[in-house]
């Protein structure tokens, strides 16, 4: 049996902080579908970098051209930047690199080195001004091709841009896939469940890697596994 939820927050949903419900979609924590963390870099006017861990955004494309989705809150300091320069870089962090990203949540003043600050190594771009992330294993310098506000008024905007160079360390260049995503160790933005039946909220925000991987062959069928311990 399915429960059919409608979309109207019911009265009995109560925030844990201030705003929760404005800020985020109280479905986003009913549905719960990990999104994979990256961090966003972009130059601040000063010329500094700024850095941005942050999960909402996807890859899509088609021939040559590859695409970076991102959605962000009008009133980050990523979401000015982006409009001023029309660039950015989307750096994929391993698990081994979780304490870096999360320290550019706090030092995130305006005449820091957010990169630096945070623990990690500024390295050029190939075709762009922002910097990327040395420590981050996957590098993808984007474009703006268009924006536009997620709807009406709304606090969200959408930024679509062509990614125009790519680097990947060559530790994870494996062409078993398996092994590639063990190797990669990408991390995901789990957020906390609430039973939307009752309101009740279990746990914080957690930080999620792939407990398991499946491959299938083309030739036997055979199913290779993997677990993360």
């Amino acid at each position: 049996m399915k429960h059919e939820i409608g979309v109207i927050k019911p009265d009995y949903l109560i925030e844990d902080w201030p705003g929760k419900y404005d800020t985020f979609s109280w479905l986003e924590y009913v549905v719960t579908v990990p999104n994979p963390i990256f961090l966003i870099t972009t130059l601040k006017e000063n010329g500094l970098p700024n850095a941005n861990l942050h999960s909402w955004g996807l890859l899509v494309g088609e021939k040559d051209k590859y695409m970076s989705l991102i959605a962000l809150l009008k009133h980050t300091h990523t979401y000015a930047n982006i409009i001023r320069t029309k660039e950015w870089c989307v750096n994929f962090p391993d698990f081994n690199h979780y304490p870096e990203g999360f320290e550019t949540i706090y030092n995130n003043e305006y005449d820091v080195d957010e990169i630096t600050k945070a623990g990690f190594t500024v390295e050029e771009s190939k075709r762009l001004g922002t910097p990327r992330i040395s420590e981050c294993m996957i590098n993808l310098e984007c474009t703006l091709k268009w924006q536009r506000d997620l709807y009406d008024n709304s606090s969200w905007r959408l930024f679509c841009g062509e990614i125009v160079h790519v680097a990947v360390d060559e530790n994870v260049i494996i062409p078993d896939p398996v092994e590639r995503i063990k190797k990669m160790q990408l991390m995901y933005n789990i957020r906390s469940t609430i039973n939307p039946l009752n309101g009740a909220q279990y746990g914080p925000n957690t930080l999620g890697l792939l407990n398991e991987v499946v491959k299938i062959t083309s030739d036997d069928g055979l199913i290779k596994k993997w677990r993360v311990k």
